[in-house]
């Protein structure tokens, strides 16, 4: 693939870590950890990921140039998008998509928008799910999912 702009940089570094898997128990391996890490936090304390690997994602693409902060919280992220005008109702290829988690009040999961595969149904490429979608997974994974009226998507190019 030929990278023309930001969100195709960003989207390639993220598939290139599709092998990345949980290998020490529980939200733990020698990667899951680096990301973690990145973030500030301990991965000691066995925290769920798939923020850290936004995060990471997106700092080892851009380094400087990624414009929200390293977090490894979806609410956090969603908070910093939002302050920023980032923040949008409807989904974008590249988006970060923070799904809602009713039982939890909260956005609970999120990954990055690869492509859309027919109306409403979006590829997706994201960290600690699995083959079933789960937000406590067991690694990076290529998914398909469509989204809720309280999802959000946040276009992390186009902010203030």
């Amino acid at each position: 693939m030929i990278v023309s702009n930001a969100v195709d940089c960003v989207l390639n570094v993220a598939w290139s870590f599709r092998w990345v898997k949980e290998t020490q128990g529980s939200n733990r391996g020698e990667v899951v950890d680096e990301m973690i890490r990145l973030t500030g936090l301990d991965p000691a304390k066995r925290l769920p990921w798939c923020m850290a690997f936004v995060s990471y994602v997106g700092y080892a693409t851009l380094r400087k140039d990624w414009p929200l902060p390293k977090v490894a919280g979806c609410v956090s992220f969603y908070d910093a998008a939002n302050q920023r005008g980032m923040v949008r109702l409807t989904p974008a290829e590249g988006s970060v998509f923070l799904l809602w988690l009713p039982a939890k009040n909260r956005f609970g999961h999120c990954g990055f928008l690869v492509r859309e595969i027919s109306p409403g149904l979006w590829e997706t490429i994201e960290g600690n799910t699995n083959t079933d979608g789960s937000h406590e997974g067991t690694g990076v994974y290529v998914r398909e999912r469509r989204f809720g009226s309280r999802d959000r998507f946040v276009d992390w190019w186009d902010g203030k």
